[in-house]
């Protein structure tokens, strides 16, 4: 947990410096220096740690060491957001035992515009800068503070249903964040069902939430698995109670049938 957290303080003073570095770029040419930026900052950290790992980068995989444990990462997720002066956008970490997300064993998640840091091991709870965070008490899925991923691939004649019944909906552009919140209780739940979120995005935050007392499914399957590759990709939706999530998962699924 103290390399993951170093690391993760690491890559946001690397993209800090790189924000300034970058003032004037284009945005496509931006984004390239952020994201470079933050995998040349943690491959480096890393490997002065000592730790032998199998690094999973959405921005490349790397063995380090003598190989090892997994380590899944997305240096930055939210460059859109952080390349047109948006928030959320943070760096996650997580490292899994067997390179599924059942053997996720702990996750560090940091806010990369003000340092918020979350964190989870197995079995031992989540924490916000130190402190324990839990999911929202349930609330009628019509009543529901729910944030929803619909960009590129937006899978209408599954939401149709979803935007007619719930009346509070938010979208940030950073899924490890949006799950964050899922964890907190700022949000009551997190809806994504394009089938494109990548593992390398969510498997820190889902550890989170589910050591803040959350529940989730994936493709469908509540507390599903995957395995822990570059190119994984999912359905995720995640809620504070099992009866939201159910309620959930059926409003998404109606329409398909």
């Amino acid at each position: 947990m103290k390399i993951l957290v170093s690391t993760a303080e690491d890559v946001f003073s690397a993209v800090s410096e790189a924000q300034l570095k970058g003032e004037g770029l284009e945005r496509g040419p931006f984004k390239r220096l952020l994201d470079k930026a933050a995998q040349d900052t943690l491959v480096e950290s890393f490997q002065r740690s000592g730790l032998s790992m199998n690094l999973i980068s959405e921005e490349g995989d790397l063995i380090i060491g003598a190989g090892g444990p997994t380590v899944i990462t997305d240096p930055i997720d939210g460059t859109t957001n952080l390349s047109r002066s948006l928030r959320p956008y943070v760096t996650c970490f997580a490292i899994s035992e067997n390179n599924t997300l059942e053997g996720v064993i702990a996750a560090v998640i940091m806010d990369l515009d003000n340092g918020d840091t979350y964190t989870a091991e197995r079995g031992k709870g989540a924490f916000l800068d130190g402190e324990p965070i839990k999911v929202a008490a349930y609330r009628e899925v019509r009543r529901a503070f729910i944030s929803l991923d619909i960009s590129k691939n937006p899978k209408l004649d599954r939401i149709g249903e979803l935007l007619k019944t719930c009346l509070s909906f938010r979208m940030l552009g950073s899924s490890a964040k949006e799950l964050c919140f899922v964890a907190n209780g700022v949000f009551d739940a997190h809806v994504d069902i394009r089938g494109s979120v990548r593992a390398t995005d969510i498997t820190a935050s889902l550890l989170i939430l589910q050591e803040a007392g959350g529940y989730y499914s994936i493709n469908g399957k509540i507390k599903g698995n995957m395995n822990l590759t570059r190119e994984t990709t999912a359905e995720v939706i995640a809620a504070g109670s099992p009866k939201l999530l159910e309620e959930l998962i059926t409003i998404t699924r109606s329409e398909s049938k």
